[in-house]
C-alpha cells in the first residue's frame, strides 16, 4: 500500500437545511446596509462579467449566495456537475475580490445576527475554522437519509440517523437496514411465520402466561422518528398476537416508551403537521381494534429506558418498573393523557417521563414475573442492550460493559429468579443470544462490503485507529464496521473510546448534556493529535458527537447547542492543521442531520463532504450530479490509500462489474 494516511472525522448530527438558508439569506440580504450591499453587487456584477463560465448566473443571487458561510450549502439538491462547480468557482472569485477589504466581515455579522434570531445553530456560532476548511477544500452535498440511507424509499424519507450513517460511511455499497427487511416480511406474510416471534407468542399463549413487550411510540412516517422502531412493525405484531393466536388481552402487558428525541418533544400527546405525532391517542385506537387497551400496562421516558452509556440509576429505574412496581400510577388512558399534558405544561418532555404504571380497575400495577415472556420490538441495537441485559439477568455482561465506561454498578435491585423467555425484534448482542438465551426475531448480518472488514486484506501489517466517546462507543465499532462486535482480525484494530461525561458531572441521562456542551471533544482532538504525530495508523476514525447529542435538546437548549457546535469548530480547527502536518489526507462527513433544525429530531436534510489533502487542493471526480452519497465515502478512502483497484476487485468478486452503479459508491476524488 502507498505511504498515504487517511483520517475520517463523522461531525455526528451536522447537516444543513436549505428552505431555512433560503430564508436567512432572505431576511439578511434585506437587513444588509445599503452601502455594503451595493458593495457587494458591484464586485459581483464584475465577477459575472469576468467569469465567461458564470453567463447564466445573476449577479444579485450570486451577491447573496455570498452571504452563507459555506459555499456549497447554496447548491441546489442534484445540481448538473458543471453548473455546480461554475458556481462555487464565481463564489470563490468574489470571496477573493473581497479580500482585504471589511465587506464580507461585515455581512458576516448580519448574517449570524439574523441566524440567532432564526435560531439556526450553525451560523449563529461562530465557526469560521469549519466554514474556511470547506471552503478552501473539495466539498460536495452528500445524501444522508431515506432510501440512501437503506431505508424503505417513502415519502417523506425516512430521517438519517447515526446508526445506518456510520454503516453507509463504512460501506462499499448501500447497506440495506434491518427496518426494511423486517417490512418486506410484514408484507410477503414470513413475519408472522417467524420461527423466533412466533415461538415466544405461542409458547406464551399455550401456557397462558402473561406475554409483556417494550415499543418507543414512533415511526409513523419517514419524518417522525422511526430510528429505533416503525408503527407498522407495532401493528404487524398486534395482528400476530391477537389475530393469529388469539391471546387473551388480560395476559398481554405492554411498555409504551415514549420519545421525544427522533420524534418531536411532546409527540406523545401533539402532533405536527406532516410529522405524525399523538402517539397516545394512536395507541388507545390501535388497541381499541383487539379491546386491549388494558394491556397498556406500563409508560416511561426512553432516557431512563433506553440508556446506552450504562448509567445504572436509568437501568435500574426501567427494570424495577417493570419487575417491582416501582411506579407513579395513573388510571387508564384518559388520567395518563391529562398527566402527559400535565408534564408537558411543566417543561418535562416525553424522554424524561417517569416510570409510570396505567391502571386498568386493578389495585397494584402489573409486574414481570418468573418464566414470563418478554418481547422487545425496537431494532436498534445500541439502546437496547442494557434493557435487555438486565431483564435476562446478564450480570457479567453488564459490568463489564459499565466498568469500560468507568462507572461501578451495585446491582442491588437485580433478581436473579427471572428466567424470561425473550425475544429481540433484532439481535442486540451476540453474548446475550449465546450464554443468556435472548432470541433475535432478526438477526443482524454483517455487511459484507465494509471497508473496516477488508482492511486487513489490503494492510495486513498495519492496523487502523477508531476514536471516539462511550456515548457513541458502539458507533465506532460495531456499526463502522458493518454491525461486527469485533473486528476482521485480532491484530487489525486499535480502539480509543473515552468514557463520556456521566454522574459526576451532572449528567445522569441524555438530557442533562447541554450541562458540558463541548463534551469529549478536547479529548478526542488530544488523542487524534498523538496518534496522527505518531504516524503509526495508515487509517484513522474518529466521531465527533457534540452537534448530534446537543441537537437532540432543541429548541430548549439553543445556547448550549451553539456551543456544542462552536466546540467542534474549534476541535476541527487544531485537527486538520495536525493531520496536514504529518501527511495526513482528512475526509470530514457527517452521518446525518439534526442541529440545523430547531427541533429535537433528527432531519432528513443532506450533510457536506469534505475532502483535505496535506498540501494543495483534490480536484472532484467527475458525476453526473454534483451530489455524493454516504457510501461514496469508503471508495474515496480507498482511492486516497490506494487500494482502490483491490475493492473493486473485491466487488466484481460478488458479480457487480460496473462500479458507480446506484448502489455501489465511487469516489468523490480524482486519482491523486
Amino acid at each position: 500500500m502507498p505511504e498515504r494516511r487517511v483520517l475520517l472525522i463523522v461531525l455526528d448530527g451536522l447537516g444543513y437545511n436549505r428552505e431555512r438558508l433560503a430564508t436567512l439569506k432572505e431576511e439578511a440580504w434585506a437587513n444588509l446596509p445599503a452601502n455594503l450591499s451595493s458593495l457587494l453587487l458591484t464586485q459581483a456584477e464584475s465577477v459575472v462579467t469576468r467569469d465567461s463560465g458564470a453567463v447564466d448566473l445573476d449577479p444579485e443571487k450570486l451577491a447573496a449566495d455570498a452571504l452563507l458561510p459555506v459555499a456549497a450549502e447554496n447548491l441546489p439538491e442534484n445540481s448538473g456537475f458543471d453548473d455546480a462547480t461554475a458556481r462555487l468557482r464565481s463564489l470563490e472569485a468574489l470571496t477573493a475580490a473581497s479580500a482585504g477589504t471589511d465587506v464580507l466581515e461585515n455581512v458576516a455579522g448580519v448574517v449570524q445576527a439574523q441566524a440567532v434570531r432564526l435560531r439556526y445553530v450553525p451560523i449563529a456560532a461562530n465557526a469560521g475554522h469549519l466554514a474556511d476548511i470547506r471552503n478552501s477544500n473539495l466539498t460536495i452535498p452528500t445524501h444522508a437519509s431515506g432510501r440512501w440511507a437503506g431505508f424503505e424509499d417513502v415519502d417523506p424519507p425516512v430521517q438519517g440517523n447515526s446508526d445506518t450513517g456510520h454503516q453507509q460511511i463504512s460501506n462499499l455499497r448501500l447497506a440495506p437496514q434491518l427496518p426494511l427487511e423486517i417490512t418486506q416480511s410484514i408484507d410477503d406474510g414470513s413475519f408472522f411465520r417467524n420461527p423466533e416471534l412466533a415461538g415466544v407468542v405461542s409458547r406464551a399463549v399455550a401456557d397462558r402466561r402473561p406475554l409483556n413487550f417494550s415499543y418507543l411510540l414512533s415511526g409513523v412516517g419517514g419524518a417522525d422518528g422511526r430510528v429505533h422502531s416503525a408503527w407498522n412493525h407495532l401493528e404487524a405484531f398486534l395482528r400476530l398476537v391477537f389475530e393469529v393466536h388469539n391471546a387473551d388481552p388480560r395476559l398481554v402487558h405492554m411498555q409504551a416508551i415514549l420519545d421525544g428525541r427522533d420524534s418531536p418533544d411532546t409527540s406523545s400527546m401533539t402532533t405536527q403537521s406532516g410529522r405524525g405525532g399523538g402517539y397516545i391517542d394512536r395507541l388507545e385506537e390501535l388497541l381499541a381494534r383487539y379491546g386491549a387497551e388494558r394491556s397498556l400496562a406500563w409508560v416511561i421516558g426512553r432516557n431512563q429506558a433506553m440508556d446506552r452509556d450504562y448509567r445504572e440509576p436509568n437501568v435500574r429505574a426501567d427494570y424495577v418498573s417493570l419487575t417491582g412496581g416501582e411506579n407513579a400510577t395513573v388510571r387508564g388512558f384518559s388520567e395518563l393523557k391529562r398527566t402527559l399534558t400535565r408534564l408537558h405544561r411543566n417543561g418535562v418532555v416525553d424522554g424524561d417521563v417517569p416510570a409510570t404504571a396505567v391502571l386498568h380497575g386493578a389495585t397494584y400495577p402489573a409486574r414481570i414475573g418468573p418464566g414470563d415472556a418478554f418481547v422487545d420490538l425496537n431494532f436498534r441495537a445500541d439502546r437496547q442492550r442494557a434493557k435487555i441485559a438486565s431483564l435476562a439477568g446478564a450480570r457479567n455482561f453488564l459490568e463489564r460493559e459499565s466498568n469500560s465506561r468507568g462507572r461501578n454498578w451495585t446491582f442491588e435491585w437485580m433478581r436473579t429468579d427471572l428466567n424470561l423467555d425473550i425475544c429481540g425484534l433484532a439481535d442486540y448482542h451476540p453474548e446475550l443470544g449465546a450464554r443468556y438465551g435472548v432470541n433475535a426475531a432478526f438477526p443482524n448480518r454483517p455487511h459484507r462490503d465494509n471497508l473496516l472488514s477488508l482492511f486487513p486484506l489490503f494492510a495486513p501489517n498495519d492496523q487502523y485507529l477508531l476514536v471516539g466517546e462511550s456515548v457513541k462507543e458502539l458507533h465506532m465499532g460495531y456499526f463502522i464496521r458493518g454491525r461486527r462486535e469485533e473486528p476482521a482480525t485480532s491484530n487489525c484494530e486499535v480502539r480509543n473510546i473515552v468514557p463520556s461525561f456521566g454522574e459526576q458531572e451532572g449528567v445522569v441521562n441524555d438530557s442533562d448534556v447541554y450541562k458540558v456542551p463541548p463534551m469529549r471533544s478536547a479529548e478526542i482532538t488530544g488523542a487524534l493529535v498523538e496518534a496522527m504525530s505518531a504516524r503509526r495508523y495508515p487509517l484513522i476514525c474518529a466521531n465527533l458527537a457534540g452537534a448530534d447529542m446537543l441537537g437532540h435538546l432543541l429548541p430548549r437548549h439553543f445556547d448550549a447547542a451553539v456551543a456544542a457546535y462552536e466546540a467542534v469548530d474549534v476541535a476541527l480547527a487544531r485537527i486538520v492543521t495536525v493531520a496536514r502536518d504529518f501527511g495526513y489526507h482528512v475526509v470530514v462527513t457527517s452521518d446525518h442531520g439534526n442541529v440545523e433544525d430547531d427541533t429535537s429530531s433528527h432531519s432528513v436534510n443532506d450533510v457536506l463532504t469534505t475532502v483535505i489533502a496535506p498540501r494543495g487542493r483534490l480536484i472532484p471526480a467527475r458525476r453526473e450530479v454534483y451530489q455524493a452519497k454516504l457510501f461514496d465515502v469508503s471508495w474515496t478512502i480507498g482511492r486516497i490509500l490506494g487500494v482502490e483497484e483491490d475493492l473493486k476487485r473485491h466487488i466484481a468478486s460478488a458479480g457487480d462489474t460496473s462500479i458507480g452503479g446506484p448502489d455501489v459508491g465511487r469516489p468523490i476524488v480524482e486519482p491523486i
